[in-house]
């Protein structure tokens, strides 16, 4: 009997030790499939956690010097285009107009004329001009962004009436102006005396117009930290102006990844902020160079996206990508995290094994 215990036991035990081997191998094989299964993914059907909600951000800077006299927002506030952001102290500027008119009407007394209807024909036309440059600065803002891909053809197109709007209005203004200096007389709006003296009540009435800062378009204030009596100096920053109602998503892409994805691919996207919810969206653009660490920061030196270097591994690009069926209580904010899932239709399994995946993050992310 002891001699068929132990072979029973010996044999229990072998047993074991091969089912322990089996399970081994299974663990293994079951590896192996998910790393092949991973590498072939990451070419038919990327996905990628270095996704952020990305914007047009410009640093509003003041054209004139003074200490700040109001500010008309505050932190974190909605503002509509040409509104009111903060007015620099505007008295020194309004004494240099008044100044440059007084010296007009000196001028003209020689000539028995009436400078009023120069002074505000030529008001009315710097105020044109003014309204003319902020418009052709957003419009060039915007080019760069509809050439990436990054805001669509009828965002721009609006963004093209304005200044249309703004350049009529400055014609209509300039005509005003000059038959108004016809009136004056050719004898005296030819003196050099005179010209110079209009130039410098021009130069006045420029300087007053901006004493007031004002939005570039519908948007945010963010970040602000400026009070009255702060000094405002010529090209410092003072406010962060954010356009969030033309945002896009910049997903950092690893360039191993990029063999299949176009323009017009259809993506998924699963936001941080909003937990067992997935979104669409299409491939604007893909980008042509990187350098640094993946996020939304640029390099100031040729103004590039960062992505690792220091590393050996595959480098990211990055990847614009437009929203669409976005519902309209969805609240995005620039640089909120997402995870992004790419369909190039290149293969119709591995897609469904991303819907999957997809759906999974949408919820790990909550608890993440």
């Amino acid at each position: 009997m002891s001699e068929n215990n132990v072979k029973m036991s010996s044999e229990q035990s072998e047993k074991k030790i091969s089912q322990a081997r089996s399970f081994t191998y299974y663990i293994f094989a079951l590896f192996a499939i998910l790393w092949l299964y991973t590498l072939w993914a990451d070419r038919v059907t990327p996905m990628t956690d270095q996704a952020r909600v990305n914007g047009q951000l410009i640093r509003i800077s003041p054209e004139v010097s003074g200490p700040i006299s109001q500010v008309h927002i505050t932190n974190n506030s909605s503002v509509k285009a040409g509104s009111a952001l903060v007015t620099i102290d505007p008295r020194p500027f309004e004494l240099a107009v008044k100044a440059a008119r007084l010296e007009l009407q000196k001028a003209a007394q020689s000539y028995e004329a009436d400078s009023a209807a120069i002074s505000v024909a030529q008001a009315n036309e710097v105020a044109a001009r003014v309204k003319v440059e902020n418009a052709k600065k957003n419009v060039e803002r915007n080019r760069v962004l509809a050439q990436k891909g990054t805001i669509s053809q009828a965002s721009m197109d609006d963004i093209i009436a304005e200044l249309e709007t703004a350049q009529a209005g400055l014609a209509q203004a300039s005509s005003a102006l000059e038959k108004a200096k016809q009136e004056f007389g050719p004898r005296g709006i030819d003196n050099p005396e005179i010209q110079s003296v209009l130039n410098r009540q021009e130069q006045a009435l420029l300087d007053l117009n901006r004493t007031i800062l004002l939005a570039p378009a519908d948007g945010v204030i963010t970040n602000m930290d400026v009070a009255v009596g702060d000094y405002a100096g010529i090209g410092q920053p003072l406010l962060t102006f954010i356009n969030n109602s033309n945002l896009w998503l910049t997903a950092m892409v690893r360039e191993n990844s990029l063999a299949h994805l176009e323009t017009g691919d259809k993506v998924k996207i699963v936001f941080d902020a909003y937990p067992g919810e997935v979104y669409e969206g299409i491939i604007s653009s893909v980008g042509w160079g990187s350098s640094g660490n993946g996020s939304l920061a640029q390099d100031t030196s040729n103004g590039l996206m960062t992505s690792p270097t220091s590393s050996a591994k595959a480098q990211r690009f990055p990847v614009n990508i437009e929203f669409t069926q976005l519902p309209d209580d969805l609240q995005l904010r620039y640089g909120g995290r997402a995870v992004v899932g790419f369909y190039p239709d290149e293969n119709y399994l591995g897609e469904r094994l991303q819907d999957f995946w997809i759906w999974a993050w949408s919820y790990i992310s909550y608890v993440s």
